[in-house]
């Protein structure tokens, strides 16, 4: 059975305010410019679609009235539908706010327990968390199951410039 509801109650977005092609246009909006802002992707490219079909023809556009959300922080989204808890002003986009998350420290707080081993820890009330596989210490008393096999994992190693 599904758990998805058997309607959605989606709401218009009073909050943010909105623009139709025709009036980035008139402000001399560029796709640059929506994609800086943190626009959806798609959103970016209909809109250079748009401004292509102007350039290229003397007659209106078919998607004039396709609006834009300029979303406010946190919000994001096509129509600004979306938001994080993790809301840092500190942050200028979605850019920096995702960028600013990764670059911390991950650090368990609830530990995700991580079930395809059956790790034997001494007490039914402990499990073994992600982090603790192939991280060089025996968590495991069951003949230290989460240090085996570990060279045939892929370790990936990444820049200071990408997430982990």
């Amino acid at each position: 059975m599904s758990e998805w509801p058997s309607t959605w109650n989606i709401q218009e977005n009073n909050f943010d305010q909105s623009f139709t092609f025709a009036e980035l246009y008139k402000r001399n909006i560029t796709s640059k410019q929506l994609y800086l802002w943190s626009a959806p992707m798609d959103i970016v490219e209909h809109y250079q679609f748009y401004l292509n079909q102007l350039s290229n023809s003397n007659k209106s556009p078919s998607m004039t009235t396709q609006l834009f959300y300029n979303c406010t922080l946190p919000r994001f989204g096509p129509l600004c539908q979306y938001s994080l808890d993790i809301y840092m002003p500190y942050g200028s986009s979605l850019f920096d706010i995702i960028k600013n998350f990764y670059r911390k420290e991950y650090l368990p707080m609830t530990l995700t327990c991580y079930t395809h081993l059956k790790c034997n820890r001494g007490s039914n009330l402990a499990c073994l968390d992600w982090t603790e596989i192939c991280d060089g210490h025996i968590d495991c008393v069951n003949d230290g199951i989460d240090e085996e096999h570990c060279g045939q994992l892929e370790v990936n190693k990444c820049e200071e410039s990408e997430f982990r």
